[in-house]
């Protein structure tokens, strides 16, 4: 009603100034702009408490936790652009390397890291050439955290470097034995560490990750995408979270 005042006082001011028009075309002409003028007012002011809404839903959503599980040895520059790139899309990015876990003093260091994967919305893992630190048991730190998103549940995607997946076809007739459908070990084999890959657990953590004990009809949760390049891994991030509302939709799917 206030707008619609503001239109008539602008029809009456210009009404009082000598325009040379009949007062009949006036009169004509305030009968079918005044109408307009007003619905356009009433579209703008919609318009605007739309937008409002929309901001305040999109405020009001946390951003989405995402654990980038990766080794950091040769790989800093890897995990920092990941990070980075997750970051401008708006999640909220948990990783020892940037800094972002928060640390409980009372417990291990491997224990603060699982804890970040279950207190994560969704998980990021990269197989890199490196196995990384194993500080307790047989396993290193990110083969544990990427074991743990899978025994969760969580969402999640892996990219693995492409000599992975080579040195995984070459040695696998050595690493079990002949006409074994479970691929048992073969006790005979013996890894030494190359430039290529330092550890063999690189093949058996990504054996874990395409979920390798399963049959393949039966699997799910298993994408892993080879890389080779940084651009290979940043095409990746683009592809599977850039667009945050269908993650997010993944995510509360998955918790139901």
């Amino acid at each position: 009603m206030i707008q619609s005042e503001s239109c008539y006082n602008f029809f009456e001011y210009h009404n009082s100034k000598d325009t040379g028009l009949d007062n009949g075309i006036k009169t004509q002409m305030y009968k079918v702009f005044l109408p307009i003028m007003f619905n356009f007012v009433i579209l703008y002011t919609l318009l605007n408490i739309f937008m409002g809404e929309n901001e305040e839903k999109k405020v009001a959503e946390k951003p989405l936790k995402i654990m980038v599980a990766s080794t950091v040895l040769n790989s800093q520059d890897i995990v920092e652009q990941v990070c980075s790139t997750l970051s401008g899309y708006g999640y909220h990015v948990m990783n020892s390397h940037i800094k972002t876990i928060p640390a409980n003093p009372r417990i291990s260091n491997l224990q603060n890291c699982l804890n970040a994967v279950e207190a994560s919305d969704l998980v990021f893992g990269i197989i890199t050439p490196r196995y990384g630190a194993v500080i307790a048991g047989d396993l290193s730190i990110t083969h544990q955290e990427m074991r743990r998103s899978i025994e969760l549940e969580k969402p999640r995607w892996f990219v693995s470097h492409r000599d992975i997946y080579v040195a995984r076809e070459l040695l696998k007739q050595y690493m079990y034995l002949p006409g074994s459908a479970s691929q048992a070990a073969n006790p005979d084999f013996i890894f030494i560490r190359t430039g290529v890959l330092d550890d063999i657990r690189l093949v058996h953590q990504y054996n874990d990750v395409i979920r390798n004990e399963i049959e393949t009809d039966k699997r799910t949760g298993h994408w892993v995408d080879e890389y080779y390049r940084l651009p290979d891994i940043l095409r990746v991030v683009e592809t599977q979270f850039k667009d945050v509302d269908r993650v997010r939709a993944i995510v509360e799917a998955m918790k139901q």
